[in-house]
């Protein structure tokens, strides 16, 4: 193998009337949960038949089914962190910063079938295939990073590294059969982003902003006509227009943007690493989540960056987090495709013993509910009321305690075909 160097640059709950205590509509949460023998985390990856979890740590790619039964560990995979997937799902590409190459895995066997050695010191991190060719970001100076590439479909593959680094670090990569011959790379630590055509083999850049930020991951549309952000320093992820790189959309999601993964059809899933959701689903072209999920209830399992990705089919979404007992968890939600459902109550903050309880909720989500829906309601542990919601999503309960003290009222939505299920809680003093 030759090395040349290429020129050129590369709600909660609202409360309102008097009070309302212990809201909490729960989101929902992911179907199956499997802890990976592994110690790290650095990407998350799909294809057809498989789930693949790079781990430096262990110096391993991690292999399991759309189940979360591990296939395989392939080890001997020094310090792996990028990967990259052809499009026929054959061939899986994995970077190697502390070995200073790529590996090639054939995805059927799972084993490595050559490896490609990208220059002392280059420490290969974020990996794409675009214009016949497979992308990497590297450390090309002490200061710089760069983005070289490969010529895979040869013979003799060269290596052609960046004469002109202008990273401020390795830049995250991404690409879209879509346009096959567009790359696109965001700054992991610095505001640059670009766009890129490598159709001649060669990148010249087409597309520059520096309103990005310093961003954990990246993912382009099926269209291949945007590409949307998770930068930890904001609130919410963006959508560029790879034309121009003009900011199209915000996904209001929260703190802190570490993931991002789209669907085929545009569904979008976006994670964070506080809240009490972990990520937010999107249906294409709207910026309102109408699904939320907490993989980890409670906040002591934060979802890792570039932690999240889809079935090809789009019909699952996997979750990667890490616990604070050092477990690599995978999460495997089925349901993806299920709205969300709220509950919100509003209580008297007190009310007279032998005087009637009366509590008011609303029942919410982006799609609507059946016709005949129901919740049920317990005073403490015990059930006293199924009560009908009306269309608007309103409902309305009573009671009449018998002792004085502070019951707490608890609403069950159990969930339907399209909806998830939902709570909420209330307490009232009952004063004597």
């Amino acid at each position: 193998m030759r090395i040349r160097r290429l020129a050129g640059a590369m709600a909660l709950a609202t409360l309102t009337a008097s009070v309302t205590l212990l809201v909490s509509p729960s989101p929902a949460q992911a179907a199956e949960r499997i802890v990976l023998p592994v110690v790290s985390h650095w990407q998350t990856l799909a294809d057809t038949d498989h789930v693949y979890v790079s781990s430096p740590g262990d110096n391993a790619v991690v292999a399991t089914d759309h189940n979360g039964q591990v296939i395989k560990v392939v080890d001997g995979l020094d310090g792996a962190r990028g990967m990259s997937l052809t499009a026929d799902d054959s061939t899986l590409y994995v970077a190697l910063p502390e070995a200073d190459a790529i590996a090639e895995i054939d995805t059927t066997t799972l084993t490595e079938v050559r490896r490609f050695p990208t220059g002392t010191d280059t420490e290969p991190e974020s990996l794409a295939l675009a214009g016949g060719r497979l992308y990497f970001s590297y450390q090309a100076t002490l200061f710089n990073g760069g983005i070289g590439s490969i010529s895979i479909a040869d013979a003799e593959p060269v290596v052609g590294l960046d004469d002109n680094a202008v990273w401020y670090s390795k830049p995250r990569l991404a690409s879209s059969p879509a346009a096959p011959d567009r790359l696109v790379a965001v700054d992991s630590d610095g505001p640059d982003m670009r766009v890129y055509d490598v159709g001649t083999g060669t990148a010249q850049e087409i597309a520059y902003t520096t309103g990005v930020g310093a961003a954990e991951d990246l993912a382009i549309t099926p269209d291949g006509r945007s590409a949307i952000t998770a930068v930890g320093s904001t609130y919410y992820h963006q959508q560029w227009r790879l034309s121009d790189l003009a900011e199209e959309a915000q996904y209001d999601t929260g703190p802190y943007p570490n993931s991002v993964a789209i669907a085929p059809n545009g569904t979008v899933a976006a994670g964070v690493s506080a809240g009490s959701s972990d990520v937010y689903i999107y249906r294409p072209g709207e910026t309102t989540p109408f699904r939320t999920i907490a993989l980890a209830p409670g906040g002591s399992q934060e979802l890792v960056p570039r932690g999240v990705a889809w079935a090809p089919d789009g019909s699952k979404l996997f979750g990667t987090r890490f616990t604070y007992a050092g477990e690599v968890i995978l999460d495997i939600i089925n349901d993806v495709h299920v709205a969300s459902s709220n509950i919100t109550l509003t209580a008297p903050a007190s009310q007279p013993l032998g005087e009637t309880v009366t509590v008011h909720g609303k029942l919410t989500s982006l799609l609507s509910f059946p016709r005949s829906t129901f919740v049920t309601v317990k005073r403490n542990s015990e059930q006293i009321a199924t009560v009908k919601v009306k269309a608007n999503g309103t409902f309305t309960f009573t009671d009449s305690p018998l002792l004085a003290g502070w019951p707490i009222y608890t609403v069950d939505y159990a969930g339907d075909a399209s909806h998830t299920s939902a709570q909420a809680t209330a307490q009232v003093e009952v004063t004597d």
